[in-house]
């Protein structure tokens, strides 16, 4: 009689333990990435749609659907850290895209009146310098590179000139350099590459939808498709999943390169470690 009670304390001991760890899984918030766990964090939540992530100086810069069920309506916003609740920038109008020079401190917004920017160090500051051109997207590499809709052509700002892009003359929905300067582009056939030096399209293996391109500090690009994020294999020319998240609309990095991504709601960063 004592070893079936002893057997029986045990049992329950057992399906005790493994029960709490059950619970604290449900509980415990995160997602793989590059094959390590790491925990959400939500930076905000009840935005709607926010694209176009950009982070600085602890703060995410992005693009949300203000608009009704008939018309979308677009506003650049933002949220510091700690504080969830974004506040929005009135500057732009219709304001569709957000990206950042680091180096000069510089933030861009850009909408359908051109495109606008704010010096950190010049606190309250927006300069519209841009104007004529309905903005698509943009990004930062040495220059301002953004593409204008509805042509959907790239152009370069340098110094006070607006040039377009001769070599790249297709339609094109994003743009970006990574740290081998190799570029990378997405047209509606997918995502290609064209290697530093050379003129040549290298069209990937893989999904041909993305919501979102973005470089992370050591110069990897990151390519948001509809069910994952993805890295380029640049020898084979596939995609390799790093995170299994569905429907990303925004992509950015943070000063210590954590990954921070935007769903349909949310701005959430991923912190590796485990939940506490």
């Amino acid at each position: 009689m004592k070893i079936v009670i002893l057997l029986f304390s045990v049992l329950i001991t057992v399906y005790g333990k493994e029960a709490h760890k059950k619970k604290e899984d449900v509980t415990c918030d995160g997602v793989y990435l590059h094959g390590k766990f790491h925990r959400k964090e939500v930076l905000s939540n009840g935005v709607n749609r926010p694209y176009q992530l950009s982070y600085y100086n602890n703060t995410v810069f992005f693009s949300q659907n203000i608009g009704d069920d008939k018309k979308d309506t677009f506003e650049i916003a933002y949220v510091r850290h700690g504080q969830m609740m974004p506040e929005a920038i009135n500057k732009t109008t219709n304001g569709f895209a957000t990206t950042v020079d680091r180096k000069h401190e510089l933030i861009y917004f850009g909408g359908s009146d051109g495109v606008y920017v704010h010096n950190f160090k010049e606190p309250g500051e927006i300069k519209h310098i841009i104007k004529y051109h309905d903005i698509w997207d943009m990004f930062f590499y040495k220059h301002l590179y953004f593409i204008v809709y509805p042509s959907l052509r790239l152009h370069k700002k340098v110094g006070d000139i607006i040039e377009i892009i001769e070599h790249i003359q297709e339609k094109i929905f994003q743009f970006a350099v990574d740290g081998d300067d190799d570029i990378f582009i997405t047209t509606r056939d997918g995502l290609y590459e064209i290697k530093n030096g050379t003129s040549e399209r290298i069209l990937y293996e893989g999904p041909k939808i993305f919501r979102a391109l973005e470089v992370n500090h050591d110069g990897v690009a990151f390519f948001c498709g509809q069910n994952a994020i993805y890295i380029a294999d640049k020898e084979k020319y596939k995609l390799e999943v790093v995170a299994h998240i569905r429907n990303v609309f925004g992509l950015t990095f943070d000063d210590d390169n954590n990954m921070i991504y935007s769903n349909p709601h949310e701005i959430i960063r991923l912190l590796p470690e485990d939940c506490k």
